[in-house]
């Protein structure tokens, strides 16, 4: 089985910063270079509250292979390390709440964990999970409206669902509201793995949709570049729900920003480690999402960006 142990980390105070007792934390990273780069901006946030490398701090992270099917096993792998706090994304939260009441989980990004069952409320959780949620679910009404003032004219809305992830069923049931609220026709693509992926987009050389929206699923993302490929192969307009990188193949990014969720997860780590409880910890929301416009793809496509959407741009890719 494939896995990735960070070193342990551990390093001096600032005087009166923290007290020298080593913590242990045990990470599940997503199983991409993207995923690999938010832990890196979690492992800085750590460091700026004083939990530096090589003196107070042991940081286990575990990354999965694409298709999650060693997640179970690295869960109970991190748990029989004993940490203090374990840290992962909506699925391995979910795998490591099965298998532990009683250390703390902190959730980096997700959908409502209280519609996922993790939680019994935003505002006070009730179990050994806190974090922070990215509001999926509320996304793709915005994403539809972004697309009619490009396509006035859109009238079919796909999605990418992957029925594994609760979360993502109900970013594709708000998804269907949002779709049938302006008119237009709403087709799920079901995917359970990559293959699955390459029949959806097999059914849409067919009758393609106007905009494309991937549920937001660890399945989806580790498969990205199937996806962005896919899209510019058949002129098929894809969003996306991650707006620190938008690469050919996306022709809008509307979301929180990751980088930023994974800089708040560390504050709430630290307030754990000085003895907060995780179950009244409220679960954040982003109170800032951004706009990543790609007119490369809207080029490659033949679609004008109109310039209402352009001035409301965080950043355009030219």
């Amino acid at each position: 089985m494939k896995t990735w142990l960070a070193i342990a980390l551990v390093a001096l105070f600032p005087a009166g910063a923290y007290s020298a007792e080593s913590h242990r934390i045990g990470v599940v990273v997503l199983p991409t270079g993207t995923g690999k780069a938010y832990h890196e901006t979690f492992r800085a946030a750590l460091r700026k509250l004083g939990y530096v490398e090589g003196k107070n701090l042991i940081l286990d992270a575990r990354v999965p292979d694409a298709q999650l099917k060693q997640l179970p096993a690295i869960v109970e792998e991190l748990i029989a390390l004993k940490p203090d706090v374990l840290v992962g994304w909506e699925p391995a939260v979910v795998a490591m709440h099965e298998r532990t009441k009683a250390i703390p989980i902190v959730l980096r990004s997700s959908g409502d964990p209280a519609v996922a069952g993790i939680v019994k409320s935003l505002a006070r959780p009730g179990t050994n999970i806190t974090g922070i949620t990215q509001l999926n679910e509320l996304l793709p009404a915005k994403h539809i409206e972004l697309m009619r003032e490009i396509l006035p004219g859109m009238t079919r809305v796909g999605m990418l669902v992957d029925h594994s992830q609760k979360a993502c069923v109900a970013v594709a049931q708000t998804t269907r509201k949002a779709a049938e609220a302006v008119a237009a026709v709403f087709t799920p693509y079901d995917v359970e793995d990559n293959s699955g992926i390459e029949r959806a987009f097999a059914k849409m050389r067919q009758q393609a949709p106007d905009v494309l929206l991937p549920c937001p699923s660890a399945l989806l993302f580790s498969h990205r570049q199937l996806l962005f490929d896919s899209a510019i192969r058949l002129r098929v307009p894809l969003t996306s729900f991650i707006v620190d990188s938008v690469p050919d193949g996306v022709l809008f990014a509307h979301a929180a920003n990751l980088h930023d969720i994974h800089r708040r997860l560390a504050v709430f780590v630290d307030k754990i480690l000085k003895g907060a409880r995780p179950e009244d910890l409220p679960i954040e929301r982003p109170t800032k999402f951004e706009l990543v416009i790609n007119l490369k793809v809207a080029k490659a496509l033949g679609l004008t960006i109109p310039q209402s959407v352009l001035l409301r741009a965080d950043r355009v890719i030219e």
